[in-house]
């Protein structure tokens, strides 16, 4: 299928981005330079509505960009993913509700996606309060997708059994963050603080229940909102294993063994870890590649993704998750030496694939889900 524009955008941006990571990693925050070019490129607003100058990014379209930018960069990627949620949401809320979001049409948007807070139903709307403890960019943001619970007195609402968890759109002025991020060794350009609210009214329009229809009435946005995003949290964990790629094998064909002087090129454990690794990457690129091009071709024509279909996407994401960390440990256990060094992409991309794969690690029942599915049985709702 044909690449949105965007792509080349984000790769005509590789050099930049790739200058200013250090310098992101050094202040854990993306730098204003990367955020505005990024910005004015339209990575935050894939998954937005065009009414809003969004780009309703397919599927394929959104690997293809997520992936691009994090070979430069994964913080980036994961600031462009975190921008989709509440991007998304737009479409399920009024048009002066959009206006309000998108009056900086460049501006990344926060995210949280453990259900933190409580939220108390007052009149014209909610009084949400909580902690929660990561937020990609928030401190860049201006507005921020937010979980949080809506309470029946001391206790969670229960709907169907289940608590009564809403999205709430919330301006990142109201809230209140706490610098927890910069002793972290991973992924430490998203800038992902802690932070709390304490007894902000969010308007009954900001806010977005499940199973709620779209005020914009598109396929696009039928499409669950995890499928959107989870597709790209994968092409982050890719675009890593590409970058060291690019990196280490070069260097090992360049390189002698320490102790008989033999090329690495020549070693037959070399050779083998060289294949392994590349074929593995390239199999579950292509993989991705075919479960989210089909996908994007139901979207195009209007018809449902079936549940198997979306099972076989998640399934695929979810390993790709686990095949990232362990060609990240191969490479880095039998690759060469150099990787030891402080600031060595491998070394860095060791320690940003298990954080992620941790990160993600809260959505272990979409994997359950698709097993369920591919064994014969009923997908979750939702999903």
């Amino acid at each position: 299928m044909p690449q949105h524009a965007i792509v080349g955008a984000v790769r005509d941006l590789h050099q930049l981005i790739t200058e200013h990571r250090p310098e992101g990693d050094r202040q854990a925050n993306l730098t204003r330079e990367v955020l505005d070019a990024c910005g004015e490129a339209g990575l935050f607003r894939m998954a937005a509505p065009r009414e809003v100058g969004g780009l309703e990014l397919l599927p394929h379209e959104v690997v293809a960009a997520t992936q691009t930018v994090s070979r430069a960069d994964p913080a980036v990627g994961w600031y462009a993913i975190n921008s989709m949620a509440a991007s998304f949401l737009a479409a399920f809320v009024g048009e002066e509700e959009r206006r309000r979001l998108f009056e900086d049409p460049n501006a990344n948007f926060g995210f949280a996606f453990m259900p933190g807070g409580r939220a108390i139903p007052v009149q014209g709307g909610y009084r949400l309060s909580g902690s929660w403890p990561v937020m990609t960019g928030g401190s860049d943001a201006k507005w921020a997708a937010i979980l949080g619970r809506v309470m029946d007195g001391n206790a969670p609402r229960v709907v169907d059994g289940l608590p009564d968890t809403r999205e709430f759109l919330v301006r990142t002025e109201d809230l209140q963050f706490k610098s927890t991020w910069q002793h972290v060794s991973a992924m430490r350009g998203t800038g992902s603080n802690a932070f709390s609210a304490q007894d902000v009214f969010v308007p009954e329009g900001f806010v977005v229940a499940p199973g709620d229809p779209p005020l914009i009435e598109r396929p696009y946005f039928r499409v669950p909102m995890l499928l959107h995003i989870i597709s790209a949290d994968a092409a982050v964990i890719l675009g890593i294993i590409g970058n060291v790629l690019d990196t280490i094998v070069p260097a090992l064909s360049e390189q002698k063994a320490a102790v008989t002087g033999e090329w690495r090129r020549d070693q037959v454990a070399t050779q083998e870890l060289i294949v392994h690794c590349t074929y593995m990457f390239r199999s579950a690129q292509a993989v991705l590649r075919e479960v989210t091009e089909l996908a994007s071709q139901h979207i195009e024509n209007g018809e449902e993704i079936s549940a198997r279909e979306r099972a076989e996407l998640y399934a695929i994401v979810t390993q790709i998750f686990e095949i990232g960390r362990q060609l990240a440990s191969a490479l880095f256990a039998g690759g060469t030496r150099d990787a030891f060094v402080q600031g060595h992409p491998l070394e860095q991309a060791l320690k940003d694939l298990h954080a992620i794969a941790y990160a993600r690690s809260a959505t272990r029942f979409v994997v359950h889900s698709a097993g369920r599915v591919l064994l014969g049985g009923e997908h979750d709702p939702g999903l």
